[in-house]
């Protein structure tokens, strides 16, 4: 009995260790900030730089000399030499009223890539137990990833989700939706769920990726960074359907161009983009116009039938290339002479906010004639 309640002591000891672990336990902050700001990091270990500048602005309101606050918001920004903020923004921190753990922080923000990884091992030299720095120590590399979350249990979310990655790269899908499960667990934000949802599009379940994407995208809808591949995850999910829709769409202008339908032709054309085509005859490409279109014809067209269409899109699933062949005749206005039509064509849709409109087309002559010129 007595081996059970210090066995059940031991744990809940553990517990609330591992719920009182903080990246920097002493900051230059009030106890109010420093709270916020630790969560601030989190969100920034998460790679939700958005919502770790809020928190890190929210940490100032509180305390006006939240000195790791400033830090948080210089890590979000860029250290890019020629166009990023970071190097200005840490020149507004007070270096003086910094703690030895925000000072090691300091200097690492401050380091440029190629000294990184020598700053970093000097700086967990000095500051061993800071989660901080043995995150930044942690890096891609999977074993101290596991380390990490071994040591670090309540602030492992980054860590779990970047394990879960591991797994996902190995096939070993099983552990890696449990460690990105355990993410989810530790870490209530958006990012570990566009993570679960990149797992599922890896194992070619598009419709749970779509799920998990959505709810990501839902956390804040407006200005989303989840939101280009909520729409992919769609597309992918629903893309017979969208193979169908688009071969019906090149069929119906074709029809349009055959019976020089302009508003018709116009449903299918962007007006941000215009079409270039090249023809069968030929000639060189062209930027199709109203006038073009309308324009009279020396030959009518007395049948004309597209066969055989392919679609392809581009990984993003917003670009798709329809490879198909046409078959048919017309009579030159002027001689009734007729020819036998036969070529091979391409075309290239993209998807806009009224729809996908097609932007090029080339035809070249296979096994018959072109268009005349």
């Amino acid at each position: 009995m007595k081996k059970i309640l210090l066995t059940s002591l031991m744990s809940f000891t553990f517990f609330l260790n591992a719920n009182a672990q903080q990246w920097i336990e002493k900051t230059s902050c009030n106890k109010k900030a420093s709270t916020i700001v630790n969560e601030a990091i989190t969100s920034l270990s998460n790679i939700e730089a958005h919502m770790a500048i809020g928190m890190a602005k929210a940490a100032l309101v509180v305390d006006e000399d939240c000195e790791c606050a400033k830090l948080v918001i210089a890590a979000a920004a860029s250290n890019n030499q020629d166009w990023g903020s970071r190097s200005d923004k840490l020149k507004k921190i007070n270096v003086k009223s910094l703690t030895d753990e925000e000072r090691a922080w300091y200097t690492l923000l401050s380091t440029t890539n190629d000294k990184f990884e020598e700053a970093v091992k000097a700086a967990l030299a000095d500051n061993p137990n800071s989660a901080l720095i043995n995150w930044f120590n942690a890096g891609q590399d999977m074993d101290s990833n596991k380390a990490f979350a071994k040591k670090f249990p309540s602030l492992a979310a980054g860590a779990y989700n970047f394990m879960a990655y591991g797994y996902a790269r190995e096939d070993d899908y099983k552990s890696a939706h449990e460690a990105i499960d355990k993410s989810i667990s530790l870490h209530d934000g958006p990012n570990a769920l566009d993570s679960k949802a990149e797992i599922y599009a890896m194992e070619g379940d598009y419709q749970k990726a779509f799920s998990n994407q959505l709810k990501a995208f839902d956390v804040a809808p407006w200005a989303s960074p989840y939101q280009p591949k909520l729409v992919t995850y769609w597309r992918t999910a629903n893309k017979d359907n969208l193979i169908k829709n688009l071969k019906e769409a090149q069929a119906n202008v074709q029809n349009a161009i055959i019976e020089q339908d302009l508003d018709e032709w116009k449903k299918y054309i962007s007006e941000d983009m215009m079409l270039t085509s090249g023809d069968s005859s030929l000639t060189e490409f062209y930027t199709q116009t109203e006038e073009l279109f309308l324009a009279d014809r020396n030959f009518t067209w007395e049948s004309f039938d597209l066969n055989d269409i392919e679609v392809d899109f581009s990984p993003e699933m917003n670009m798709a290339v329809l490879k198909f062949y046409a078959k048919g005749a017309y009579s030159f206005n002027d001689s009734d002479e007729k020819v036998d039509y036969s070529t091979r064509a391409s075309s290239v849709w993209i998807a806009t906010d009224s729809g996908w409109k097609m932007v090029h087309a080339n035809w070249a002559p296979f096994g018959g004639s072109g268009i005349p010129q």
